[in-house]
């Protein structure tokens, strides 16, 4: 395509390319066309399985032929950001990336990896780290090389596990009442709103019984209410998955089966404990405890950190090979991001967006009743007692699902 250079065929433009929208300089082609060159601001979008919008990232900043090159501001939905200067959509020259949780690198970049003098914060440390950095890595005065990125995404991971705050830690679950017909669209909520948590559903006794042709109990019935609802496919009994490993057959199948479903059908994935003896009692069996079947490739832990999961890219080795979106044969040599750089991590999401993008709806749902119609501070002593040894609770929502009537 020729390039119109004459300055009377510049100009400003708001428009929407392929999903894309771009509001900002350009210049006119002779065919009409324009490509975007100068200052602007371009929301790239994505969809869903479904059909639905979805917003990958924002840049603002400058463009050249109708690459992000020169200095601007790149933001990710999982709350990472960019701050600097880019060429041909990646990380180079004098740069800032600041990570969700306030971890950031303020220095020199080469090819999207952190290359030159700069300083790394740790926000999981408090500890701030200047000098010369190679492909992505600091020397220590040991002289032992550490992958700063490596390091971060670990001391996130450990963040994640249970107990991570510690036996005795201090936090507040969220808790969210609601009735058996606002159940699904509220845990929906619950997992794309701040703070992100991952949904409890649980049931007081005033819930009605089973009104699915399933006869699952409650509140799972109320979680398979609708057309996007789960099924019997996208549903773990841990129970059965305990059985399984019990008798050394390949549990990890039936979490990988389920969420495969899940993400293509763009219904919740819920993984149930189910009913056991005194609700108000931790009773629960040592092998129902998520910690006996997370692994990366069958149940991750990163399912309690929703934004990184789906920012990341990880729900596509759940999918078949022909859902996973661009292969790097499809794109440009100058935008093909893989998982990790020539040598090391990767520091930040990929900024290109996959056609489509399969999300996770992720739930644990217990069968077990809270006893009459608990308060919220009931509620967390209820699920304290009950869950502690088995969920990260410290990443976790409830909803509670009650026949009185009572909402949020």
């Amino acid at each position: 395509m020729e390039i119109i250079r004459d300055p009377e065929k510049r100009g400003f433009k708001c428009f929407v390319q392929g999903g894309q929208i771009y509001y900002g300089d350009v210049i006119e082609n002779e065919d009409g066309t324009v490509i975007r060159h100068g200052q602007g601001l371009q929301i790239i979008k994505t969809l869903t399985v479904n059909g639905e919008e979805l917003v990958w990232g924002r840049y603002k900043g400058a463009w050249d032929k109708d690459e992000m090159t020169g200095s601007g501001e790149y933001r990710w939905t999982d709350g990472s950001v960019y701050e600097g200067s880019l060429l041909k959509g990646i990380p180079q020259g004098h740069g800032k990336l600041t990570w969700p949780e306030g971890s950031y690198y303020d220095g020199t970049w080469a090819s999207g990896a952190i290359m030159g003098r700069g300083s790394f914060y740790c926000a999981f440390t408090g500890i701030t780290e200047n000098g010369v950095f190679y492909r992505n890595s600091f020397r220590k005065h040991t002289g032992e090389w550490v992958d700063v990125c490596r390091r971060r995404e670990k001391f996130r991971y450990d963040g994640l596990c249970i107990g991570a705050l510690g036996s005795n830690a201090q936090f507040q679950v969220p808790v969210y009442f609601c009735s058996p017909d606002q159940a699904l669209d509220l845990v929906l909520r619950v997992l794309s709103q701040e703070p992100f948590r991952v949904p409890l559903l649980l049931a007081d006794e005033t819930c009605p019984q089973s009104e699915t042709p399933s006869g699952s109990g409650a509140p799972l019935w109320c979680l398979e209410q609708g057309s996007l609802g789960s099924t019997p496919k996208t549903t773990v009994h841990l129970a059965f998955a305990a059985a399984e490993k019990r008798r050394c057959r390949d549990y990890q199948q039936i979490f990988r089966d389920a969420i495969c479903e899940a993400l293509l059908t763009y219904r919740p994935f819920a993984v149930v404990f189910g009913e056991r003896g005194n609700p108000q009692e931790d009773d629960l069996p040592e092998q129902w405890g998520l910690t006996e079947f997370f692994d990366r490739l069958s149940l991750p832990l990163d399912l309690f950190d929703p934004r990184h999961f789906h920012g990341s890219g990880d729900a596509a080795s759940f999918l078949p090979p022909e859902k996973r979106g661009l292969r790097s044969s499809e794109v440009k040599p100058s935008t093909v991001e893989s998982k990790e750089t020539e040598e090391g991590s990767r520091p930040h999401p990929p900024m290109l967006a996959p056609p489509k993008v399969h999300l996770l709806h992720f739930v644990l749902v217990s069968l077990s009743r809270l006893i009459g119609s608990p308060t919220e501070e009931a509620v967390r002593e209820a699920i304290g007692r009950r869950f502690a040894k088995h969920v990260p609770l410290h990443r976790v929502a409830a909803v509670v699902v009650t026949g009185t009537g009572r909402g949020e």
